[in-house]
Parts: structure tokens; sequence; C-alpha cells
């Protein structure tokens, strides 16, 4: 039997008939080479964004093979029927919905800790059923023994028994995934727009009592441990301020070059350069801030959007975006984020009008930080730049499965920022 659609072609063979997603037969395993090829091809017109397919042919095996993906940290899952028997050997097994998952590191503490202990957590991506199986159920089947399979993957050398959670975006809304375990956490973000006078050109960033730096992969792992040694204080506080389970995904050296490497790659392509000045090193973030404990920085990547690779960046502007992958405010992660002085303030302006300048440089119309925490919205309302908050609904929308004796909707979501996005 062959069934085409949108392009796929699926042969099983005679007389096969495809099972209900409730089917016993149905297995959750891994793709072989073939079918996470074939798998791509077909969900290029997805999250292929300004990349040919021939483009994204070459990016999906690349994410394979950085920081965080690589030696196993990414794996690939399909669903398929184990009682499928070939009839020839042109059949081919049916893949019936696909997805990936990232393992994690995590920070979680219960209200009486006295530390945050480090666990496992998983991120998934890349949900999808092939066209011609759609309207069947299998991606609710494939998550539902996702769910119970990651509680304990790859956790045996974690000094866990389970993993402590499991998190995806999701781009369909808030419903469908809490149906299957997955609840939906806040997803706000404030847009500060490029101003039209900053478009095509890149001046020198801010001087002055800010000390602004222009950040490297050079000063990123040293920036990532001080993240990490913050982040897990701060989770420690909220879970005793707030009396519930406090979890976050950490912000290691790892994670962030997994987002910059995949914006370097598709940079790459468009630009044909690394930088958009050449005497330049690519800028991954800024920081500013007179002295230790008073310092802010962010670190961001690039997204662009092209239609699956028609149009140039320069063409598409207004839905181009710098995502801000993490802003640590050092006061606030050290407790002290009620009464941040003006001192703050210029250091998280003067970060933010160097985001906005590099999003400038690269044709990219506006920056988004995901889900500032309360400190940092007083810091955007005092910063005197242009902005707009916006709550997202149907797109990126966090959503987290808890593997713990607690309710998920008492869990608190530390730094649930863009970076902790697959």
């Amino acid at each position: 039997m062959i069934i085409t659609n949108m392009g796929s072609t699926f042969q099983a063979g005679e007389g096969y008939i495809l099972p209900e997603a409730t089917a016993p037969s149905l297995v959750l395993t891994h793709p072989t080479e073939d079918e996470k090829r074939r798998t791509w091809t077909l969900n290029h017109k997805e999250w292929g964004g300004a990349l040919t397919l021939e483009e994204y042919l070459k990016r999906e095996p690349y994410l394979t093979t950085i920081p965080l993906s690589r030696d196993g940290g990414m794996t690939h899952w399909i669903l398929t029927d184990s009682s499928w028997v070939p009839t020839d050997e042109k059949n081919s097994r049916p893949v019936l919905a696909s997805c990936e998952s990232i393992r994690k590191r995590v920070f979680v503490a219960a209200p009486g800790d006295t530390v945050a202990r480090e666990g496992v957590g998983h991120g998934i991506g890349s949900v999808f059923t092939y066209p011609e199986h759609r309207g069947n159920r299998y991606a609710g089947r494939m998550l539902s023994e996702l769910g119970s399979a990651l509680r304990t993957w790859q956790c045996e050398n974690q000094g866990s028994r389970d993993a402590v959670c499991s998190a995806l975006w999701s781009d369909i809304g808030k419903v469908y995934y809490a149906k299957k375990g997955w609840a939906a956490f806040p997803s706000l973000h404030v847009e500060f727009p490029v101003p039209t006078n900053e478009i095509g050109g890149s001046e020198p960033p801010e001087k002055g009592k800010g000390q602004v730096s222009l950040l490297t992969y050079d000063d990123l792992e040293r920036l990532c441990e001080k993240d990490e040694q913050l982040l897990r204080l701060q989770v420690l506080r909220m879970a005793r301020e707030t009396g519930r389970t406090s979890v976050a995904f950490a912000p290691d050296h790892d994670t962030l070059r997994w987002h910059m490497y995949r914006d370097d790659f598709i940079a790459s392509i468009l630009f044909k350069s690394p930088s958009p000045r050449a005497d330049t090193p690519s800028i991954k973030g800024a920081m500013a801030g007179t002295r230790d404990g008073h310092r802010v920085w962010a670190l961001w990547s690039r997204n662009y959007y092209g239609g699956n690779g028609g149009g140039t960046p320069a063409e598409n502007v207004d839905k181009n975006t710098l995502y801000i992958l993490r802003l640590v405010v050092e006061p606030e992660a050290e407790g002290g984020g009620e009464n941040l002085g003006e001192d703050v303030v210029e250091a998280f302006t003067v970060v933010m009008r160097v985001a906005l300048r590099e999003a400038a440089a690269w044709h990219l119309g506006k920056v988004d930080l995901w889900n500032p925490s309360v400190a940092v919205k007083r810091l955007v309302e005092r910063c005197g730049l242009q902005h707009r908050w916006a709550h997202r609904d149907t797109d990126s929308i966090p959503s987290m499965m808890w593997y713990g004796d607690e309710d998920v909707c008492g869990i608190e979501w530390v730094a649930n920022e863009k970076y902790c996005w697959c």
C-alpha cells in the first residue's frame, strides 16, 4: 500500500492497514538515519525558517554534534508499529509521529531544603506527525509513551532514579499539551522595537558609568559558572519564600553554546560572514555595572524569518528577532531585588541599548525578553526604552511535566527564559 500526501510517500506493503492509536502494537523507538532524513525533509516547512531544504538538511545533523546535543545528549524518537512485517525490500516501516529530546541539567529545591540539588530534566522539540497519518491521534499516543519514557531516560549516571521534569514549548496553544500532562506556564514577554534610526547601522556601545563590556565566546564559560552559582541560591530562596518546590534549568556553558552555535550556523549561511563588522568578533551579549554584585548582563541569539528560504534578512526585518537567552541582574539574584538602585537601572538600560544596536546590525526588528521577574519588570518600566508587553496564547508556550510527588501546578519555574527552549 502506498499513501502519498504533501510530497511524502509511505510504502508499507500490500494489505497493510494502519492501526488505531490505542493499538498495543504501537511502540516508541528510535529512527534510522534514513528515517531521520525523511522526517527532516517533511518538517522543513514547519521549522526550516530562513533556510532552504538543502540548508536545513545540513543544519539538523550538525545540531547533533554540538554542545548539549552531542554524545547522546539529543535523542530522536518515533512512533511505529511493531507488528508491521515487510513483504519486499522496498517496504519501509510506518513512521507515524516523531520528536526529539535533549537531556538538560536542572536545579530543584523544596521549601525545607538547605541546598538546591541537581537533577536531570529533558527538553522536547519538533513534535511532528507525518502528513499522511494526521487525524489518527498518533502524536497523542507518542506523547503518552514519551512522557513515561523520559521519567527514567538517561538517569543512570546522575545519582537519581527519576528525572525531575520534562518541558516543551507549544506552538498550538495551551490546551493540547496540558491534556497530555505538560501544564502551561507563564508566556509573557516584553518586546523592544529597534528604532528606525538604528536599522542598518551600528554605533559604538554606550560609554560612561555603565562601563559596558561586549561579550564573546571567550567570556561565556566564566559567566555561566557565576550564573549557576547565583541561580542555585535563587531557586533555594524561592522555595523558602513561596513554600513551593522550585526548579530551574541550568544556564550552563553547553546550553548557551547550543543556542549560539545553532544561531551561528544559520547566520553563516544567510550572511556568508561570522560578523557584519569584519574587524569585530561576533558579539554574544553585553555586561554593564560598576562593581561586583551590581552588574547586569545579557546573552542573546538571533532568529530569522524567511518562509523556508524565501527573502533575505533585510526583507523581513520586522519579523526577525534578537532573543535575550538569559538576563542576569546580580542584586536580584543575590536577594536584593526589592530595591534596585539607579546604578542597576543604568546598567540594564545600557545592556539593552547594546542589544538593540546588535539587532539593527543583523537586520533584526525587535529584541524580546521572556518572562521577566518582578524586579526586571521594574527595570523595564524605569529604563526609558520603548517597549510593549505581550502574552503569548498560541506559540512558544512553556509547558512542563513534573515527575515528583507534587502537583505541577504548584511548582515554581525560576528563570523561565529563552535559554530553556529547544
